[in-house]
Order: C-alpha cells, then structure tokens, then sequence
C-alpha cells in the first residue's frame, strides 16, 4: 500500500468512526433537545434561504439588527444553500451539515498532526482520542456532572444538546486553518498564502470563540517552530491574519466587534474585563517565556511543542474558571472544547517516546487494549447519540404550537415571548420578535435591562405595569409568559401572571399564555412632538418615568395616524398626514446605517433616547418618508476593502510568466 493511501485510509476510518457515531442524526430534522440554541442557527438559515439577496437588515430580533449581527454567518450560509439545492427543510440540512463538521474534526486534527510530525501512527491515535474521549469531564467537575460520567461524549453533547454546532464547524476548520497557515510558510508560495488568509476568514466568520482559539494556536504554531522562527515570519502571519480579516470584514465590521466586546462581558454571566486581566495577562506571557525556555533546554519534537502551548492557552481558560472561579475571558468555561483537542496531542506525542521503546509483543498488547477501549466508547457514543438526537414530531411541541397561533394572528405585529419559545419562533414563521436568538449582536443597549426587568419584576410590586410600559414602548403587541408547569424548556418568567388584569389574554395552553396587548394603531410609526420623546435615558429597567410622556403620545388620538410598510427586509415607506415640527417615531432599532428621504432629499434622523429611531420629516400635510439601510460609511468601506483584498489576492497568485507573456502580447 503507497504512502498516501495508507494515510488516506486512517483519514476514512477516522471519518468514519465518527460518522458511526452520528449517523442517525444526518436524517434527523428535529430532535427533543427543544433547548438547545441550535433553534436560532435554523431560524437564520431559514431567512438565509428566503431572503439571500437582502442580507442587510435583520428585522426579526431585537425590533432590527443588521444582518451580521444574527451571528457569524458561513455555517448559516452552508445551511441554506443545502437546504435550498436538496429541497430539505432548513432543521435537516442543519442537522446533516453540523454532523458532517462533527465527523470531520478528527480529520482535520489528523491532517494537521501528520504534516507536522510525520508520524501517521501517532497522529491518528491523537485523532482516535479526540474522537472517543473527553478529557474535560476529568478535569472539570461541572461538565463530568452534565455528561453523567467520564466515559460519555462532551463533544457531541455540546453538539446536540447544547446547539453548538458553529463552535464545533470552527473547530474542524481550526486545524484547516493552521495547516494552511504551515504550507504558505514552508512554501512562500501566493497561492499558499491566500488559501491560509482564506481559512483564517473561514474560521472567524463560523464562531467568535473559534476566532480567538484559531488566534491562540497560531501562536502556539509560532511559538513551536521558534528555531526556523524570527520577526519576518512573526510579520509574515500578521500581514495574513490582517489579509484575512480585510476579506471578512464585511461580515466582520469593526462595529460588530465593538458591540460583541461589550456584550459578551454580561451575557450569560458577569465577565467584566478589569485592570485585573492585565495581571492575568502577564502571568500568562511569563509562563510562555519559561515554555519557551524549557522547549530550548528539552528539545520536544515540533508537533508536541505546538500541542503543549495550545493546551496551555485553552486549559488556562477553561481551568482557571473552574478551579478558581476566574474568567479570564467571557465564556471562558467553553474552551474546554479546545482543551479536549490539544490534549489529544499532547497524550498521543508525549507517549511516544516511551511507546517507541516498547517490544513487539507489549506494543501488540498496547495497541489491543485501545481497540478494545475504542470498540466500547464507539458503542457508549452512539448510544448516546440516539439518546440525544432522538427525533420528534415538532408538532407536538409548545414552541411549535405558539408560533403558529402567532403566525395566524399577529402577523406584521411585533411579540415577545421567553426562552426556547423565542429561539424557535423564526425557525417556523416570519413574525418579528422584541427579543431573538443571539444576545451578544444586540445593537441597542437599553434592551438587556428591560428583559431583566420584563423576566424578573424585581424591584417594584407594580412589575405588571412597569413590563407593559417597556413592551409599549418597543412597539410590542402581544407578550407570551410561562408559569412553573409551564412546557418552555428555561421558564425565564418569574411571576407569570403580572399582566392578568392588565392585558387580555387570547390564547392559554396549561401554564403558557398570550396576552394581546392593546394599541391605537399596530404600525411600527408614530407621529408625535419633539416633546413627546423620552426627555432623558432610563437609567435601567424600574426607570420608565422618561417614558410617561412618549407613551402618552402613541394614545393621543389628536396626533394623526402613522402608516409603516416594509418595501422589502432594508427598505420601509411612511405616509402620514404631518403638521410643521412634528416629528416620526419609528420603533425600530437606531443604527447609523439608516437614511431617511422625502421626495428624494434628505431627512434628518437620529437615535431618540430609547436607542429607537426618530425623524424629522419637515412635512407639511401629506407625507411619505422613506426609510433605507444601507450600512453607512462603514458597511460601504467594509464591501469595497473586502473584494479589493480578494481581487488583489488573485491577481497576486498569477505566475509572473503568465503577465509578461500578457505584456509581451
């Protein structure tokens, strides 16, 4: 058998195990993990196959966000376009797509190990490791408990259970990514160096947290070749990593950033980042320069070199936050999924040397006991595969049910509903939400405090009313709530009866209810004063005081009507009959990206002090406005950058004989 085929061979095998392993999921549109955030990941891929050529404005959350800030969008893309090409629903495409990531990972780590060691035997131990053991639920009580035990499978938990499948896509691309990075230096080749700016973009535009990761092992590759290493190479991969990120950046602004920094710190937990991280920061470079250190004095081989700096900076994450209740970064406990990966390495390579002095015989032994070990957890991995995948009927589910009800009879009106109610609810129907399925894009900075307030009521023994004059305001016409028996999987709701008596209740099922919430007019615009704006900004959830006027205002039947139409998911037409100075009201999210026209001629429009939108036609008598997002300034530079880079990289990979020839003709 040649050389490639023998790899090629290990590379099936290990795909194969783990395609084993998931097989039933590959065909699985929906499962019972009702709570699991891979609702939202379908819900975007269903807009993706709907509205592909209108990826601007996305009007379905957080009453408006641009499109990039839904999520990071090339797993969401890959869904649509299988769901689109084979006719399947978008909950089965995104099933078979995340379970054919999941059966690449180990590939991948294969590939990368290989090329960096040249040991075949080793690498696809390290692969075989990756794929049927997690080393986290030794190390990390918290997920030993989630999993129920140390020989149960974390990665394809998080996968299935979880809904991380765009983490586990960037994991598989990862090792893609430095294998990629590997050859551009070996190479120096142009080709080689825009497919490793390509799969660094890959990889960043898949998941955030598999961003910093990729960053991390670029390092720890760095760091491992140090000998054949110096400032050129070290300039060389930042020119790439800045390459790269010109080709995303439309996706990838340097908005969307800022606003992932800022609410990554407070979502899901209290990750502020302190002058104290500075001190982590230095720890944490001294502790690679005595890596460093160690690496010159013993020598490891480059592979093992790579894995153990890789582990240092993902186990560092993951266990600093377990043993001693740091965060290091935000979500900082999900890198355990990293750690697993590198430790595959370091496990397979470290036993090496002692492995290679073995006799025939004992290696014989050695070797059978693994097949053992991996015949039994390929068995426990598939049964929890069937465990975790198993298929339901959706129609059956309170989420499915809520938003058909909702469908039919809130259409073009904005909800709000809780927890899993929310991540579904765009998986089935186009009906815009207050709330949405991905809380770090949240553009507009008041919302986090009013879903505090609307879940908890804390504060106030008048919650009902201080929730309903929030959900007035946000252009919000009907609230779903859930008791304690409720079938919602997270019951986010506190007291679920506070609107009872405030609002009408039109639809119950047991413990869950939908109360309409009553309005003078359902458009999402109003006319109104300039004194009729919120004077000042809340200053948090119990603070509606600011809004007792603007409120006033939406009820005044003196104030003409309003009529909002969407022209298409960026563009909205207005027509009001409007008196000189007053204003429109528009409650959708502010983004500098917005311009407003009248007759063509610009109007002038700005963030009031709720972070909504706000006009000043400067009409007399019949008026329509217009309202168009376009990104602004920075979406315009993002998109010319972007293809600039991406042209420019093609046109860099043409040989040099291929343009004088051109010259020459």
């Amino acid at each position: 058998m040649s050389e490639r085929l023998k790899t090629a061979t290990c590379a099936l095998v290990l795909f194969l195990v783990n395609a084993y392993v998931v097989h039933e999921l590959f065909l699985t549109e929906y499962t019972a993990q009702m709570g699991s955030i891979e609702a939202s990941f379908i819900s975007i891929a269903r807009y993706v196959m709907d509205n592909w050529r209108d990826l601007t404005w996305f009007p379905l959350w957080y009453g408006g966000i641009p499109y990039q800030h839904t999520y990071q969008p090339l797993l969401h893309v890959t869904v649509a376009a299988a769901a689109k090409l084979s006719g399947a629903s978008p909950a089965l495409a995104y099933h078979a797509v995340t379970s054919l990531t999941y059966s690449l990972g180990p590939v991948a780590l294969f590939w990368l190990a290989w090329k960096l060691s040249q040991s075949r035997v080793y690498s696809f131990l390290a692969a075989m490791l990756y794929s049927l053991f997690s080393p986290s639920a030794v190390l990390i009580t918290a997920v030993r408990h989630d999993m129920g035990g140390v020989f149960r499978p974390r990665r394809l938990q998080a996968l299935v259970q979880w809904g991380e499948g765009p983490h586990l896509t960037s994991m598989t691309l990862l090792p893609v990514a430095v294998l990629c990075l590997h050859y551009a230096l070996e190479k120096r080749r142009p080709v080689h160096y825009l497919l490793a700016a390509l799969s660094m973009a890959a990889v960043a535009l898949t998941n955030w947290l598999g961003a910093f990761a990729l960053a991390m092992a670029i390092i720890a590759y760095l760091v491992a070749r140090a000998p054949r290493s110096n400032w050129k190479t070290w300039a060389i991969v930042a020119g790439i990593g800045i390459y790269a990120y010109a080709i995303a950046s439309p996706w990838l602004p340097p908005s969307l950033i800022a606003t992932i920094r800022t609410n990554a710190q407070h979502t899901g937990g209290d990750y502020g980042m302190t002058i104290q991280h500075l001190k982590y920061a230095a720890l944490i470079l001294a502790a690679l320069v005595l890596i460093e250190a160690a690496f010159a004095r013993w020598k490891p081989p480059e592979v093992l070199r790579f894995a153990l700096v890789f582990c240092f900076f993902m186990a560092t994450l993951s266990l600093a936050w377990e043993w001693f209740g740091v965060a290091i970064m935000p979500e900082a406990k999900r890198y355990h999924l990293e750690m697993e990966m590198a430790l595959s390495l370091v496990a397979a390579f470290a036993l090496r040397p002692l492995l290679d002095q073995l006799s025939g015989w004992r290696r014989v032994v050695i070797a059978s006991a693994f097949l053992l070990f991996a015949v039994l957890q390929l068995k426990t991995y598939h049964a929890h595969a069937e465990y975790y995948g198993h298929p339901i009927d959706i129609r059956t589910t309170l989420e499915y049910q809520a938003a058909q009800w909702l469908d039919q009879n809130m259409q073009g009106r904005r909800v709000y509903v809780p927890g899993t109610v929310s991540y579904w609810l765009n998986a089935f129907t186009d009906v815009a939400q207050f709330g949405g399925g991905w809380d770090q894009g949240i553009v507009n900075p008041h919302e986090a405090a009013v879903f505090y307030q609307l879940y908890s009521g804390e504060g106030t023994d008048k919650e009902g009313e201080v929730g309903a004059a929030w959900l007035r305001a946000f252009g919000v016409h009907a609230v779903m709530t859930g008791g304690p028996n409720s079938r919602e999987t997270y019951k986010p709701f506190r007291n679920a009866r506070k609107f009872d008596g405030i609002f009408k209740e039109v639809w119950r099922d047991g413990d869950d209810a939908i109360y309409e919430i009553p309005t003078r007019s359902a458009s999402l615009a109003h006319v109104v004063r300039p004194d009729d704006l919120p004077a000042r900004r809340p200053t948090g959830g119990l603070d509606i005081e600011p809004l007792r006027p603007y409120l006033a205002a939406l009820e005044n039947p003196d104030l003409p009507p309003a009529e909002f139409r969407w022209r298409s998911r960026h563009e909205a037409v207005i027509n009001a009959d409007m008196r000189k100075g007053q204003l429109l009201s528009v409650q959708i999210t502010y983004h500098p990206g917005w311009r407003a026209t009248v007759g063509g001629q610009p109007r002038r429009l700005y963030a009031d002090n709720l972070g909504q939108i706000a006009v000043e036609p400067g009409c007399e008598g019949p008026c329509t406005v217009e309202l168009v997002y376009d990104g602004g300034l920075e979406m315009r530079v993002a998109r010319i950058v972007s293809w600039l880079a991406l042209a420019g990289g093609l046109i860099f990979c043409v040989p040099r004989g291929a343009w004088r020839r051109l010259y020459l003709r």
